[in-house]
């Protein structure tokens, strides 16, 4: 049985004379195997570039220790009697398990000699190279459009590569957390690109203001997966016209990037994004904010070069009474926070979910509200505000009450 990971020895007699004896951490192998003849010991040998040959360990009465408190994420260090070395191991789980119950059973003197032979599988072998965990691709002669992704990727950028369709190839890199596609010609993207678990997604410099608010194509952004991870998107200089309103689906989302589009409104769940920090959204046509952007606590707004306008020239609504079940409904599967998506239940359903106004309380609405201009000091929602010169600090905002208390609050 052999992995492959990062791996670190810990002397600790050095450690007792107050000598540093931690080593430095290297991609290298750990294997558990006997040598061949019937009265074989068991050992495990860690082998790096350096060391061919590599070390051997035995393991019979030798092992004092064995941490496998985060062996799930793939951590694990074991504490050997002589020499005073502690091995600590960070790999894939998935290799690690199996090994460490080979090396139970191996201690346990039930698995035959012949499966775990040493000669076969170390000394003789070279270790892996350590996996290509980031790629920048700069140009279109530079896309590896034959080769493919390594599947180790982490950080994949591909810039001015002019690519006009998503790849699909990049939706079996499961271990992905930073996407960058600015400075290409993208529209869209799939809607499976919602499985992916990122943190990060560039898409700056592209053209998916062709591609209206309400297409299907924006559903990437309301993915399972995504929607739980992502925490900076960036969609600046796109010639947005107006938001998907799925994007109030990325609770997850810290810094959010829409400066330089053409967008006249915001979503009115903006507000739902309890932790978002940064909103940079200048150089836009922004004539009003939604109401419920008077719940975030933000550290910096950039509302520069915007036209906002006077309340005095802005229509008020009333439409409050009792709502259908319908709306009842609803409201209560948004506010308890209820996973829907199409399998589930119909799409017309999907679409009235998706198209919900928020009351300033965070609660949703949908036909019954009550809806009024009202001013708002952008200094009361965060702590830095960039805006044009001799520009207010007080915007309008839309704001939509899902009942009376709300109204009166």
């Amino acid at each position: 049985m052999k992995i492959v990971g990062h791996i670190e020895i810990h002397n600790r007699s050095l450690s007792s004379l107050n000598i540093p004896g931690k080593g430095r951490s290297q991609w290298s192998s750990l294997a558990i195997g006997k040598q061949p003849g019937t009265e074989a010991e068991l050992f495990i040998v860690h082998q790096s570039a350096q060391n061919k040959l590599g070390t051997k360990y035995k393991v019979k009465k030798n092992i004092e220790q064995i941490f496998t408190r985060f062996v799930n994420e793939g951590k694990a260090t074991i504490r050997f009697k002589y020499p005073p070395h502690d091995i600590c191991i960070k790999c894939d789980s998935l290799q690690l398990k199996p090994f460490l119950q080979t090396l139970k059973l191996g201690l346990e003197e039930t698995v035959p000699t012949k499966t775990l032979k040493l000669s076969n599988i170390t000394c003789t072998s070279k270790v892996p190279p350590i996996p290509k965990t980031k790629l920048v691709v700069l140009s279109k002669a530079a896309y590896p459009a034959l080769e493919g992704f390594p599947r180790t990727l982490q950080i994949l950028k591909i810039n001015y590569a002019e690519q006009k369709r998503f790849d699909t190839k990049i939706l079996r890199l499961q271990k992905l957390k930073v996407l960058d596609l600015s400075h290409n010609d993208l529209t869209s993207l799939p809607e499976e690109l919602g499985t992916l678990s990122l943190d990060c997604l560039c898409l700056s410099h592209n053209k998916f203001g062709e591609t209206p608010a309400q297409d299907p194509r924006w559903n990437w952004i309301s993915g399972f997966r995504l929607a739980k991870s992502l925490e900076v998107l960036d969609l600046s200089h796109n010639e947005l016209k107006l938001l998907p309103k799925q994007i109030s689906k990325l609770k997850k989302l810290v810094i959010l990037k829409i400066e330089r589009n053409q967008l006249s409104q915001l979503p009115p769940g903006l507000g739902n994004l309890s932790n978002l920090r940064s909103l940079v959204c200048g150089h836009n046509r922004l004539c009003y904010l939604p109401g419920s952007i008077k719940r975030l606590h933000l550290d910096s707004i950039d509302l520069a070069s915007n036209s906002f306008e006077s309340v005095i020239n802005m229509r008020n609504a009333n439409n409050l009474g009792v709502p259908s079940l319908v709306e009842c409904a609803a409201r209560k599967v948004i506010n308890c926070r209820i996973f829907y998506s199409p399998e589930i239940i119909p799409r017309t359903l999907v679409f009235y979910l998706d198209n919900a106004h928020y009351c300033v309380c965070g609660s949703a609405c949908f036909e019954m509200f009550m809806r009024k201009y009202v001013q708002l000091q952008l200094n009361h929602i965060a702590n830095t505000v960039t805006l044009s010169q001799d520009v207010d600090t007080v915007v309008p905002t839309d704001a939509f009450y899902c009942s009376h208390k709300c109204v009166n609050m």
